[in-house]
């Protein structure tokens, strides 16, 4: 979809350790972007949030009075949400859309208090997954992942250059022989393929264009947007199994905008799992399909110096899986040219994209 009609006008986090279940933390975050905007709460008309228990608690914290509003429960889906704040910016639907998610820092006494709490009977697709630990997000990306490498041969050390990658930006050393010789979670995803999580809370504020120029700051562009959302909630239900809702995302993101692939400066990707990451790079047409593990081979194309730096500030992989919007927040810092990991330059042209199996979203973004 075409949207040069909108804006991020600000951006907001909670650092990676704040119990973002607190409804307090994700409204710090969404004061952070109102404040970055130089707008108030009575300016915003839209909100979305995602990982958050109530649309309604978030927008009541914060004294929103709303025409649009919309929530999402899935994480990877975050992306898919706010491409729909986007639309609902250009359509005029809403003027001043807050999108905010938050995601729960580890809790050892949730974790026991999910352990000893039983199993909860299931139904539907569920009794065949729930049974035998196979309905997470792990499981299912690691499914994926090996039928992409029956299909076009990619090795364990191409696919290790992602949590390489993400070690060296992100300030942790990891060797190839450690990633090698790291217990498996799920064949073919070990311990280093998967972000542990680290908490916090980022929020988004998506505006109209025309309103640019009255901003305090450099407003970044959205020049186009796409979202895909399987209708099976099964990945394995897909046609094809070496696709997954990425694929469909990425190849919808170039149908309105003049720019191409290469005119891309940096790439922010999901990173919740190594995998994903590789799958956005084929997605997005970074390289040809069955190729990603070959443009990863090494790193260097995807290093800080490379072709296409990819999550240059760590990612998900590199310092901990807080919300996935902090991949937009980091782009619009990145072309703004405040990171504290900032890439020469700055970069004009970022691309975002969120999401795995069978939900997906992305974004392309410009100085």
């Amino acid at each position: 979809m075409i949207t040069r009609g909108a804006v991020v006008s600000g951006i907001g986090r909670v650092p990676r350790g704040a119990d973002s279940a607190d409804v307090r933390v994700a409204a710090m975050a969404a004061r952070g972007a109102l404040a970055d905007a130089g707008l108030t709460g009575g300016a915003v008309d839209g909100l979305v949030t995602c990982g958050l228990p109530d649309v309604v608690d978030v927008a009541d914290a914060l004294g929103l009075e709303l025409s649009w509003r919309t929530a999402e429960s899935d994480r990877l889906g975050v992306l898919a949400a706010v491409s729909a704040a986007v639309a609902a910016v250009i359509s005029g639907l809403a003027t001043h859309v807050l999108c905010i998610e938050a995601s729960d820092p580890p809790s050892p006494a949730r974790a026991a208090a999910r352990r000893f709490a039983g199993r909860p009977s299931v139904s539907g697709w569920a009794q065949w997954h729930e049974p035998y630990g196979a309905g997470t997000e792990l499981v299912t990306t690691a499914l994926a992942a090996r039928s992409y490498i029956e299909a076009f041969g990619l090795t364990r050390v191409e696919l290790a250059q992602i949590a390489l990658t993400a070690g060296r930006n992100g300030g942790r050393g990891l060797g190839l022989r450690e990633y090698l010789d790291a217990p498996m979670l799920a064949d073919p995803l070990c311990e280093y393929d998967r972000a542990l999580p680290a908490g916090g809370a980022v929020a988004v504020l998506i505006s109209p264009g025309e309103l640019a120029e009255d901003l305090p700051g450099p407003a970044v562009t959205v020049e186009a947007v796409a979202a895909a959302r399987n209708v099976s909630p099964l990945w394995e239900q897909r046609a094809d199994l070496t696709g997954m809702a990425i694929h469909d995302a990425g190849e919808r993101l170039w149908e309105d905008t003049e720019l191409v692939p290469e005119n891309v400066d940096v790439a922010l990707f999901e990173d919740e799992f190594s995998f994903l990451a590789l799958m956005w790079l084929e997605a997005l047409g970074f390289c040809a399909p069955g190729a990603a593990g070959a443009f990863a081979a090494g790193g260097q194309r995807i290093s800080r110096a490379g072709a296409l730096p990819l999550n240059p500030h760590g990612g998900q992989l590199g310092l901990g899986r807080s919300a996935a919007l902090e991949l937009v927040a980091e782009a619009v810092s990145q072309l703004r040219g405040e990171s504290t990991a900032q890439l020469d330059g700055p970069p004009e042209v970022a691309v975002v994209g969120i999401g795995g199996a069978t939900v997906a979203g992305c974004m392309l973004l410009v100085r």
